[in-house]
């Protein structure tokens, strides 16, 4: 019998069961496989399975979890907002209204929710895979150098986890270490930690990557979880040599941006919008050594390009929270529509309505998140006006854009 686990987690494993690398894309899901397969073939210790298509389910089960097990609630906040939404006026909610709706306090913390925290779990999942096969690089670079041992290996993600530097307990470390296990006919076993990796999916500055490399060292320091294996700190030894020297590794996403170019085909039922896909400008990550054990990893897959593939991951985590909520009936006006269908149309308009009652930043986060599941991350994102705000698309506005570069009032498909 299987045993009982956390429902999250369940819910979260089922999900991920449903899909395959081509969640992320042609191209994109291709290299993360491949990405995973080189990793695997090199002895890179991955917690769990040792297959790509099950890591990469695992790695996206971990994603939903997290976001399904979120302390401050808004897991279930945001199935309240895929239902009642918020009031669907710009005027001061109906007395009668009140609990029928979200307040407006609610529906921006479900904004923020999904603009930062769930798009930011699956861009993290799929940076960190993207990074395995680079990182096992280095390390194997290293040990032809002999500045590593042959039994130094790459560990990655929640293989490991380290003591927190404040308060009890342990939580996930850097995000690969370079480890040398020498528990093998040992009685009390030793770890040696050669090195951290911390992988980035957005541009950070060299200076708070230092940083958060040196902080993994203490936590490394202070005693480690490995497979299961726990580690006190007296059996932890951080860094190799004489000088003891831990190799720092920092992993961030390429700067180039997506194609604004887009046309329409004509289809069965009228025409269909097609976005050029994304083309890489080179062909391989680069690898660069900064000396004194410091090393910079800049992946071929751009910040945008994986931010794009996170926003249709969260649509396609709305349209699966949507066959759940919807499982027993879809709302009247909508019976046409199955359960999934539904999830997809009903976290567009309750974000219309949100867009209407939003100020501010929250506002252009809510026109972000609308435009880019209508018309994707690419087309969405970026159309704003004159004073480079962001404003909500239409397809009457690609109509003039294909005409002229910009709509009558100004927009634009702005570069950044």
């Amino acid at each position: 019998m299987k045993p009982a686990i956390h429902q999250a987690e369940s819910n979260a494993e089922i999900l991920a069961q449903a899909v395959g690398f081509d969640l992320l894309g042609e191209e994109l899901g291709r290299d993360v496989e491949t990405a995973i397969e080189a990793a695997l073939a090199g002895g890179a210790v991955f917690r769990g399975r040792s297959r790509p298509l099950h890591i990469f389910r695992d790695a996206l089960a971990a994603s939903i979890n997290a976001i399904e097990s979120d302390p401050g609630g808004r897991g279930e906040l945001f199935r309240q907002f895929l239902l009642k939404g918020p009031y669907e006026q710009e005027e001061r909610v109906p007395p009668e209204l009140r609990g029928q709706r979200l307040s407006d306090e609610q529906a921006g913390s479900v904004i923020t929710y999904i603009y930062s925290y769930m798009v930011n779990c699956f861009k993290g999942a799929v940076t960190e895979l993207l990074a395995a096969a680079p990182c096992l690089s280095v390390l194997q670079r290293l040990r032809q150098e002999q500045e590593l041992p042959a039994e130094a290996r790459l560990y990655v993600g929640d293989s490991v986890s380290a003591s927190r530097l404040r308060g009890k307990g342990q939580a996930k470390g850097a995000d690969f270490h370079i480890l040398m296990d020498d528990r093998a006919g040992v009685r009390r076993p030793r770890i040696t930690v050669a090195g951290v990796t911390e992988v980035k999916s957005y541009q950070a500055s060299d200076r708070r990557l230092r940083a958060q490399l040196d902080r993994h060292l203490l936590r490394a320091a202070r005693g480690l979880k490995v497979m299961g294996v726990d580690y006190a700190a007296d059996r932890v030894t951080v860094g190799v040599g004489e000088d003891r020297r831990a190799v720092r590794i920092a992993v961030l996403p390429d700067s180039w941006i997506l194609p604004r170019t887009f046309r329409y085909e004509p289809s069965e039922h009228g025409r269909v919008l097609r976005v050029d896909p994304p083309r890489p400008p080179r062909r391989e990550d680069r690898i660069a050594r900064l000396g004194e054990g410091r090393w910079r990893i800049t992946l071929k897959w751009s910040k945008e390009a994986i931010a794009a593939a996170a926003y249709e991951m969260t649509f396609w985590y709305m349209e699966k929270v949507g066959e759940v909520i919807y499982s027993k009936g879809v709302p009247g006006e909508w019976s046409e529509m199955a359960p999934a269908e539904a999830g997809r149309n009903a976290a567009k308009m309750m974000l219309y309505y949100a867009i209407r009652r939003c100020r501010g930043r929250l506002k252009q986060r809510a026109i972000a998140l609308y435009n880019s599941y209508g018309f994707g991350y690419a087309l969405g994102m970026s159309f704003k006006d004159t004073r480079g705000r962001r404003q909500m698309l239409w397809p009457e506005d690609l109509d003039e854009i294909l005409r002229s570069g910009r709509t009558k009032h100004g927009c634009r498909l702005a570069a950044r």
